[in-house]
């Protein structure tokens, strides 16, 4: 009988053995990340035969992430058959989301012809280069640098700090000052207010989970604040980033400093995705990535 439990801060170590295991280049696939959001999107997990399944419980709507592990030890078709019984005894259709490409192409082969796949956009992560985020060269890059030269121009005594247990508080401080700029509790906010749970999450835990934060100073007050960590060997995963949008170039200068300071030597950075904002959309094309993470959705073929 599957039974799924609630995500625990001491399932940390279980859930990084899965992950560590397929190098896996979503953003999803971080403790951290599932950890800090759990509460909006009631995380829940369990192991089915020796692989890890995750399923949200926020809405009717049933799915899951693709099983995570070794598909070439487990039987990947029975545990797909086992989910499908048990959201079928709750009359729900089973559907998997942010299936990569490469997991999509193994679940195909595991499961021949049990899925129609369907590219969902919104969700696919943003990969770069490191290099060219931390030195922005050549033509593709003039425009950022214009803003950070604006930048260090205009604030000159600017200054990056990293992250420490006893700056948590004046962060959430500026957390709560960048939401009430955003209207967090206005009307289509519920994205934003779950954010801002995230990040106070993220801060109460910041010596048990894996991340690393940092901030920028003006004048001696925190107008910058971003986090991240390893999502595997290669790759670090940005789950955090927030500037004072008045002050231009801010958002170049942590982007840059975090990365030339905390990660000066990592090969590719995850941005994750862009919610389907066409702002954000926008912005996060404009720094050049070079792969779009592309994430399906799989639904299970009754007939």
């Amino acid at each position: 009988m599957i039974e799924f439990q609630n995500l625990k801060l001491e399932d940390k170590k279980i859930i990084d053995e899965y992950f560590q295991q397929g190098q896996y280049q979503n953003s999803e696939c971080t403790f951290t990340n599932l950890f800090i959001w759990r509460d909006c999107y009631a995380v829940q997990w369990t192991v089915v035969d020796g692989l890890l399944v995750i399923k949200p419980g926020q809405s009717d709507e049933s799915w899951i992430l693709p099983p995570y592990g070794d598909y070439a030890q487990h039987d990947v078709q029975g545990v797909i058959l086992q989910m499908r019984e048990y959201f079928a005894q709750q009359g729900k259709p089973l559907m998997l989301r942010a299936v990569t490409e490469e997991l999509r192409a193994m679940l195909e082969q595991s499961c021949p012809g049990m899925f129609e796949f369907e590219e969902e956009r919104d969700l696919e992560d943003y990969l770069y280069n490191g290099a060219d985020l931390r030195e922005l060269k050549g033509r593709k890059y003039h425009s950022k640098r214009n803003h950070l030269s604006n930048f260090h121009k205009n604030y000159p005594d600017y200054v990056y700090e990293p992250l420490t247990a006893d700056m948590r508080e004046e962060v959430w401080e500026y957390i709560n000052l960048w939401c009430k700029q955003k209207e967090c509790s206005g009307k289509f906010s519920d994205g934003l207010i779950c954010e801002k749970k995230a990040i106070r999450e993220a801060l109460d835990f910041f010596e048990e989970l894996d991340y690393v934060g940092a901030v920028i100073r003006i004048q001696g007050q925190i107008e910058a604040f971003t986090m991240g960590e390893m999502l595997n060997d290669n790759t670090v995963v940005i789950h955090v980033e927030k500037a004072n949008g008045l002050v231009n170039g801010l958002y170049g200068a942590i982007n840059q400093e975090f990365l030339l300071h905390a990660w000066p030597d990592v090969q590719f950075v995850n941005r994750e995705e862009d919610t389907g904002d066409e702002g954000l959309r926008k912005a996060k094309l404009s720094y050049q990535p070079v792969q779009l993470v592309k994430k399906y959705k799989g639904v299970f073929k009754n007939a």
